[in-house]
């Protein structure tokens, strides 16, 4: 470990050069997770926060909640308070006789608010009229607050805005919460089949019937349009950025080996051992890793604190901490394309070189 760090500190600029690699990649690896934990949260929070046990949805749905519809008589008989009605369309909102603002793609849920899928609420309170709406307090961040009036598809109702939760959006979009009379009404079936989207479980409840499907929540949001593409996407980007970094460590390392070849040659004919010399490159490798993933790691803290409240990103520490033990075993991987030209210097020939 003296001899690592004596001459890192001796060749500060060479070694600098390497930190500044491993800090640039690593800080790209936990910014693209911190994209993927985003984009995949904002995917299916509000579906998380159900904490169901299981989904049921129309068996020709594919398994697809935007594609389901149950009408009222396959599901009337099978609702319990471990069996709740869910309906979910994708919906434009506007605040009411405002021209000025923008119209914006929302999710609707539809629920009984004495159910355990109502929402928690930071603010206000749960609707007791049909034209009263709960949302995600992230519409802040576009105009529509507490006591607002807002459209649902152009609708000539106006929906009063009386409660706000948090953490609530799903498929991309925040969610905005409603009780079922409302749906049915924008879906056009309240005098006629009353469908809903799926029946969402707890307590391991168990529905079997003709017509429908039964699922676990993951199971249904893994088949949300684009949710599987994106997530591969990142996965395979995030996997090469770490193996690009253990092969850009093991070939500036090899480089400094081959320039060092002399040194090491001297080194051997003093009776120091080859053993003391790969711990030494090991050590130096160690820590250039941990001085360029701690500087990723202020970097991503950092960033956190200039990111607009509309950005998809999300740290998480243990994964990033989790990351951070990959790249520095690809690293140390990295170095083991010195280790064949290492161990068989002759101290004579690499003198002479």
């Amino acid at each position: 470990m003296y001899l690592a760090i004596k001459e890192i500190l001796q060749n500060k600029l060479r070694y600098s050069l390497i930190v500044s690699t491993i800090f640039l990649i690593t800080f790209m690896v936990f910014f693209l997770t911190g994209l993927a934990l985003g984009l995949m949260r904002i995917n299916r929070i509000a579906a998380d926060n159900w904490n169901a046990t299981g989904v049921v949805l129309s068996d020709y749905a594919n398994n697809n909640l935007t594609a389901s519809f149950i009408p009222e008589a396959n599901y009337q008989d099978k609702l319990s308070d471990d069996a709740v009605a869910l309906g979910f369309m994708s919906v434009v909102t506007n605040l009411k006789d405002n021209d000025d603002t923008e119209k914006l793609n929302v999710s609707l849920f539809a629920q009984d608010w004495d159910s355990f899928i109502a929402p928690k609420l930071t603010e206000g309170n749960y609707p007791t009229k049909d034209d009263e709406v709960v949302v995600d307090e992230s519409l802040k961040n576009y105009g529509i607050s507490m006591g607002d009036e807002i459209q649902l598809n152009g609708s000539d109702t106006s929906y009063k805005v009386v409660g706000l939760t948090t953490n609530s959006k799903f498929f991309t979009a925040p969610v905005i919460y409603s009780n079922l009379t409302t749906y049915w009404t924008l879906q056009g079936t309240l005098d006629s089949s009353r469908s809903v989207s799926a029946l969402v479980l707890k307590n391991d409840q168990s529905i079997s019937a003709d017509e429908l499907t039964q699922l676990t929540v993951e199971e249904m949001i893994s088949r949300l349009p684009g949710y599987g593409p994106q997530k591969n996407v990142f996965a395979g980007m995030i996997i090469a950025m770490i193996v690009i970094t253990g092969m850009i460590v093991g070939i500036f390392i090899y480089i400094i080996t081959i320039q060092k070849l002399g040194l090491y040659g001297v080194m051997r004919a003093q009776g120091i051992q080859a053993k003391t010399i790969v711990w030494s490159l090991f050590c130096q490798i160690f820590i250039l890793s941990l001085i360029g993933i701690a500087l990723a790691l202020i970097g991503i803290w950092a960033v956190t604190f200039v990111l607009p409240a509309t950005f998809f990103f999300y740290t998480n520490w243990a994964a990033y901490g989790a990351l951070s033990l990959v790249i520095g075993l690809m690293a140390l991987l990295g170095g083991m394309i010195s280790l064949p030209r290492l161990l068989k210097v002759d101290p004579i020939t690499a003198i002479a070189e």
